[in-house]
């Protein structure tokens, strides 16, 4: 047996593995989408918005610092993730029978705190299986699975909403007890999954220079992640709001735009899977980075629901694909094996701090242009323009990163106007 079968054996044997990823992107791709939309139809304002979008960023990654830490420690990860799907399942059969957007906040906050415990143990474990060289691929592979599990669960809501005839918040109802009992038993398919050293795929950094060349970069990534998820988190509590109360959206409309990115996501996985592994997890991060910026402008110049759903495919399905693929690679890439949990608990910690802030922040700068400029329309689309131009502006500095692997090929383009910011850069 060659090197690289042996390798692919130690990819697939674990079957669990993908079993579990398909669970929760059903679960997650029949619930999460929908908690803006289950909110608004409840009456919640933009500020209370704001407060649910901010905690729901803020609490699963601070916490993940400690549960990281946890995980990389005691390294029997499957534990964790058994536990936090438990803790999830009841928060969301919980959110099934709220009745005003306070007990949605209450709600989302317990959920939160489930994930904190999932997000890092899960992405150390895959982490623990994947060999150097192969991440983009392996992680695309993941992501087919469980976009093709995410697809069956949008397309299970649509049926929901759609024969529901309901446009309340009980539409959506249904779609979170689903939820919640996917969630508590996708857990306990991991419990089958042998234990894998952290330490069975070496690390590529032998020497201590080496080391902290990897944690500078790492540390530089975080920085320029930070600032650009700051910017793009503003209109993430506004969305909800464009689309019923300014667009006019119905539920089944809703489950649309939603199986429409979902679809286009998982059509992209193969790809940028590919792409990474030929030419950097960096320079495919800094091409979904202008794709996201493009997004609130286009948003604002047409005012139309047909334009949104070929946006969901055109820029958002694509762009978010090659970000979910890039950041996870090029974070297994920069961290030591046995600090995996604690590298990626380390960069959510950091983006959930600022994306509550900007969050918030977007939420109640509508709020106040809302009564300002008495037109709700209007007050979205500041912010989205306040968004859509900082991100664009914050997308140039990931032209300065650097990663100390190498990968066999590049995007000229790409080469060259980082090399044109370098002097500028000094």
């Amino acid at each position: 047996m060659t090197g690289e079968q042996r390798e692919e054996a130690d990819i697939r044997r674990p079957r669990e593995l993908y079993a579990y990823h398909a669970t929760s992107s059903f679960a997650s791709d029949i619930s999460m989408s929908y908690f803006g939309y289950f909110a608004v139809r409840l009456g919640a304002s933009f500020e209370l918005l704001a407060w649910m979008q901010s905690l729901n960023n803020l609490l699963p990654n601070t916490l993940q610092h400690f549960w990281g830490w946890i995980s990389d420690r005691r390294a029997h990860r499957v534990f964790w993730i058994i536990l936090g799907s438990a803790l999830g399942g009841f928060a969301l059969w919980l959110l099934s029978e709220a009745q005003t957007p306070e007990e949605v906040l209450v709600l989302l906050v317990l959920y939160s705190a489930s994930l904190s415990l999932v997000q890092p143990t899960w992405a150390a474990l895959q982490g623990d299986w994947i060999p150097a060289g192969r991440r983009g691929r392996v992680l695309s592979r993941f992501h087919v699975v469980g976009g093709m599990a995410g697809l069956v669960g949008s397309l299970v809501a649509l049926w929901f909403v759609y024969n529901s005839g309901n446009e309340t918040a009980d539409g959506f109802r249904p779609l979170f007890v689903m939820a919640a009992t996917a969630t508590a038993l996708g857990g306990l398919i991991l419990v089958r999954v042998p234990y894998r050293d952290p330490g069975a795929i070496p690390d590529e950094q032998q020497t201590e220079q080496a080391r902290i060349a990897h944690s500078d970069a790492f540390q530089g990534f975080v920085r320029v992640q930070m600032v650009y998820t700051l910017l793009m988190s503003l209109i993430w509590p506004l969305f909800a709001v464009l689309l019923i109360r300014v667009i006019g959206a119905t539920n089944t409309q809703l489950v649309i735009f939603s199986i429409l990115g979902a679809a286009a996501e998982m059509a992209f996985q193969p790809l940028m899977g590919r792409l990474v592994d030929r030419v950097g997890p960096l320079q495919v991060m800094f091409i979904s980075r202008i794709g996201f910026a493009a997004l609130p402008f286009i948003y604002v110049l047409w005012q139309d629901l047909w334009v949104y759903y070929v946006l969901q495919v055109v820029i958002f399905g694509p762009c978010f694909s090659a970000f979910l693929i890039s950041t996870n690679t090029l974070i297994l890439d920069l961290a030591p094996s046995g600090e995996r949990a604690g590298y990626f608990s380390y960069y959510n910690t950091r983006i959930g701090i600022t994306t509550f802030i900007g969050a918030l922040a977007g939420g109640y700068l509508a709020g106040f242009l809302d009564g300002y400029l008495g037109s709700t329309a209007q007050a979205i689309y500041w912010v989205f323009l306040i968004s859509g131009t900082g991100r664009l502006l914050a997308s140039l500095p990931y032209l300065r990163l650097t990663s100390p692997r190498r990968y066999p090929a590049s995007l000229r383009l790409l080469d060259r106007l980082a090399e044109a910011r370098r002097p500028w850069r000094r």
